[in-house]
């Protein structure tokens, strides 16, 4: 089986739409050869700044200290500095800047649409490239003049530093830090003026001390108190006890009571002592009726009523250091009282001092942070002022193209001609396509299914003769299609053997009838033979 040669189509197929082909290629080289020469020349102007950190941010709302850490850049923090870059805010303050300056723009009145106009045909004009491998963001601005592109560029970037400062440092953030810190220093003067009444209410400076100074004092008079209950107990027991001996009917001679004169030497009680024995030495030779006895009974009792008397008085004498010792106790007792009751308002002053104290160490706190804020806050207000940025550095301020970027002779020509000559061989190979005409022998097996007996070269006498009868034999056959080489034959009603029998019968003969002239010089001007129309004439 013979398979088909696509080499030989694609030529077959090229020089057959050769026209095509070298007329659209001509028409695009044209084309190209005008936009080069006449075209209105675009010019590029360039810059690139370089992302040296990441600023590290400090949340206002916490007061207390944290730790900085430098984070690397990321792809993410690129885009944004790309998206200030080109925002519509950053583009309308170089609108502005350049109309004040009279540096572009010059004479010419704004409206809020013009203004907004402006700012996306720069927008669309500007065109940004992150570098691989690095923290580098490209810039090209496209104008029609390369000093104007150039002068726009440059003032966009100055821009740009300004207004990322701004985002960045907003010039409120000063005001903000200013009112926070004032704020806080009205409430701790506050607190100490509430802290000073409170001395000065209670005129004590140091609670905390007095308190402690009270509990020493408690602790020595609770010492002092337990000797002195003690001291009135023994004393109470002892004066029962002298009143016990008192009111016995007996001679006591009270000889318990120690560092009393009347139990010295020369006292009542070894006096009387001595009496009773000697009375009892007397009775012993005299009868107890006898003066003698009753002299010696008279002076007992004289002795011992003036003992008696003696210890009346010292019990008395008792009985009032008893009633000191009482009413020490009942001081002291008042006295602790008084320390317990001043401990606790002492307490209560402490605790409210520290209460006031720790409000205003957060006070303080809180100033001295706002504090520091705002000077950074200030601090960066005067960055502002300067375009300094730690973070961001201009690479290559704007500077122009060599020469136009578009368009460019070099390029645009020989482009023109290679797509001129692309698209001239598309259009070809579509317009083959789409052509379902009989092009060569093997289409009519291909398209219509049916067996190819022979064709015929196509010549203008072929063409112009048309079909005419075969040999006078009555058989008919119809030619079908035309190729830019030859005429081909499909039988019909006849078979292959009777036209070759016909043929050598009659070798003279034409093959065509005039009936079937008209038929072919019909086909022939249509050149559109679709596979169903075929089929459809042929049944």
């Amino acid at each position: 089986m013979k398979t088909e040669d696509y080499k030989r189509e694609l030529v077959f197929i090229f020089f057959a739409q050769k026209k095509v082909i070298v007329w659209t290629t001509a028409l695009i080289f044209v084309l190209s050869v005008l936009i080069a020469f006449l075209w209105p020349p675009t010019y590029g102007a360039y810059g690139s700044i370089l992302v040296r950190g990441k600023k590290i941010e400090k949340s206002p709302e916490l007061l207390e200290k944290e730790e900085l850490r430098p984070f690397p850049v990321t792809k993410e923090d690129l885009s944004s500095e790309v998206e200030i870059l080109t925002s519509p805010d950053t583009i309308e303050k170089t609108i502005k800047y350049l109309y004040d300056n009279n540096l572009y723009y010059k004479k010419k009145k704004w409206t809020k649409i013009s203004l907004n106009e402006e700012v996306y045909n720069i927008k669309n004009s500007l065109k940004t490239e992150l570098i691989p491998a690095s923290n580098v963001i490209e810039i090209t601005y496209y104008h029609k003049n390369p000093n104007d592109a150039s002068t726009i560029l440059r003032v966009l970037m100055d821009q740009y530093m300004i207004y990322r400062m701004n985002i960045y440092n907003p010039d409120k953030a000063e005001l903000f830090f200013a009112q926070q810190a004032d704020n806080f220093h009205k409430g701790l003067e506050t607190m100490e003026n509430e802290l000073m009444d409170l001395v000065k209410k209670n005129k004590v400076s140091d609670p905390l001390k007095e308190i402690e100074n009270n509990i020493l004092i408690k602790k020595d008079l609770e010492q002092q108190l337990n000797i002195l209950k003690n001291d009135s107990t023994e004393k109470i027991l002892y004066i029962e006890h002298l009143e016990k001996e008192l009111n016995k009917k007996d001679i006591q001679f009270f000889s318990f009571i120690e560092n009393n004169p009347i139990n010295s030497a020369n006292g009542l009680s070894p006096k009387l002592q001595t009496l009773v024995v000697e009375r009892g030495n007397i009775l012993r030779t005299y009868s107890p009726s006898s003066e003698k006895v009753k002299s010696i009974d008279k002076q007992i009792n004289e002795t011992y009523a003036s003992l008696k008397s003696e210890v009346i008085a010292y019990k008395e004498n008792q009985l009032n250091q008893l009633h000191i010792v009482n009413e020490k106790i009942r001081n002291i007792e008042n006295t602790l009282d008084s320390i317990n009751a001043r401990n606790v308002e002492l307490q209560k002053q402490l605790i409210l001092s520290q209460r006031i104290a720790r409000e205003s160490n957060l006070l303080g706190f809180s100033y001295d942070t706002f504090s520091k804020r705002r000077e950074e806050a200030k601090i960066n207000t005067s960055v502002n002022a300067t375009n300094f940025s730690s973070h961001i550095s201009i690479l290559s301020k704007a500077f122009p193209s060599d020469g136009p970027v578009f368009p460019k002779r070099k390029v645009v020509i020989p482009l023109g001609l290679l797509v001129g000559f692309i698209t001239g061989c598309s259009l070809g190979f579509l317009r083959e396509y789409f052509d379902h005409t009989f092009k060569n022998p093997s289409d009519v097996y291909n398209y219509a299914g049916l067996s190819l007996i022979f064709s015929i070269p196509a010549t203008e006498e072929t063409e112009k003769k048309g079909s005419e009868n075969l040999g006078g034999t009555g058989l008919r056959t119809f030619i079908v299609g035309k190729t830019r080489e030859n005429l081909f034959v499909i039988p019909y009603l006849v078979s292959f053997l009777n036209l070759i029998k016909t043929r050598i019968a009659n070798p003279r003969g034409k093959i065509y009838n005039g009936a079937e002239a008209n038929n072919f010089k019909h086909i022939v001007k249509k050149k559109k033979f679709f596979t169903k129309n075929l089929k459809r004439n042929l049944l």
